[in-house]
């Protein structure tokens, strides 16, 4: 279904008093163009909160004289409807918290995030969509995120209860925000990921590994893996007995630790075995993938006498300059030689690559 016009849905919560309101839309700028579009149809309006939005702007301007010239000042004052997202700089979020929390507003068109970390103060909460917008594409919604949602519906000391409607969008399912209200929450996940960084920063401001692993262990991370680790441990002792059992029936006379050292060494270099490479042409592979780089003179073919200067890496292939101006793109096996020197992959640089080439011969041949 199309998406209802933001003024018809405003003018139908206002009918029904289910007004403030927070719409939830999926885009940063579909929120401002629906605020615009509201606001159009409230200018006229009567409001006797005008003058006190107007008063209150102008106070928080003292403080944040940037947010003056904001091109949704006007529309806010006469409106009484904003929207608010993580495009709009701090201060003018601020005042947006501050005026719905305050009463001075009507409606906010805002994305999901605003669910996740602002308190917003509303009678009702207006859900158009069943996915949400992310860097990787569109994402269905989870049953903690609508849940954040929907949780903003009902004012403290004002609403015995707040509302929830899932309005007409092209992103819309009620099958699935019905289903979604009633699933259990979903599973938290650490964030925590103990990179060098962040361990050498802990290692730097506490002084010792012993209070490292301290801070490390009262993280929700090392919670979650709480099992894992139990079951690592338990897994290493079966195994130790089952070393300690062996030693004994050959009658080796070997400390435990001495037997468990050579264990590794072997497994290490069983590993190490296993990543090098088998035969001359997957060595050779493995060169090309690390020497050749975007800037480097490549020589083509066994002879090695056509000569292309790299400008652009895939993970199997390269993209190059000739040296007749033209471009070509080729497998790198077809490389014969990769010259050593990094050169500017502009075309009009070309001319000097090639020539520093034929001029040293073959002194800065990598290999």
């Amino acid at each position: 279904m199309p998406e209802m016009p933001p003024a018809n849905l405003l003018a139908a919560l206002r009918s029904y008093s289910l007004l403030p309101a927070i719409v939830f839309l999926p885009t940063r700028r579909r929120c401002d163009e629906a605020a615009s579009e509201a606001a159009l149809s409230r200018r006229a309006m009567a409001d006797d909160r005008r003058e006190s939005r107007r008063d209150f702007m102008r106070s928080f301007v003292e403080q944040h004289p940037e947010i003056r010239n904001h091109r949704h000042w006007d529309t806010i004052v006469r409106s009484g409807i904003a929207s608010h997202h993580a495009g709009h700089m701090p201060a003018w979020k601020l005042v947006i918290e501050k005026m719905m929390s305050a009463g001075f507003l009507d409606a906010i068109f805002a994305t999901a995030t605003v669910a996740a970390g602002v308190d917003f103060p509303a009678r009702t909460v207006v859900v158009t969509v069943a996915d949400r917008r992310s860097a990787n594409g569109w994402l269905p919604l989870t049953a903690s995120e609508l849940q954040q949602m929907s949780g903003r519906a009902g004012r403290r000391g004002k609403d015995r209860v707040g509302f929830i409607i899932a309005a007409p969008g092209p992103h819309q399912n009620p099958q699935r925000i019905a289903e979604l209200l009633n699933a259990p929450p979903d599973d938290l996940e650490s964030q925590f990921r103990a990179t060098y960084t962040s361990l050498l920063n802990l290692l730097d401001a506490f002084g010792s590994f012993t209070q490292v692993r301290a801070i490390a262990e009262k993280s929700f991370a090392y919670r979650n893996l709480l099992p894992r680790i139990h079951q690592l441990e338990t897994q290493r002792r079966e195994n130790e007995n089952r070393i300690r059992e062996r030693i004994e029936r050959s009658s080796i006379d070997l400390p435990l630790e001495t037997v468990l050292g050579l264990e590794r060494l072997a497994s290490t270099r069983s590993r190490l075995l296993e990543a090098a490479p088998q035969t001359r042409r997957e060595m050779r592979q493995r060169w090309l993938n690390k020497v050749v780089q975007p800037g480097r003179v490549v020589a083509i073919g066994r002879s090695g006498k056509r000569l292309a200067l790299v400008v652009a890496r895939a993970p199997d292939g390269v993209t190059a300059l000739r040296e007749d101006g033209r471009f070509a793109s080729f497998p790198l096996q077809r490389i014969g030689r990769v010259f050593a020197p990094t050169f500017s992959t502009r075309p009009e640089k070309k001319e000097e690559a090639f020539d520093e080439i034929h001029d040293r011969g073959d002194e800065l041949v990598l290999s």
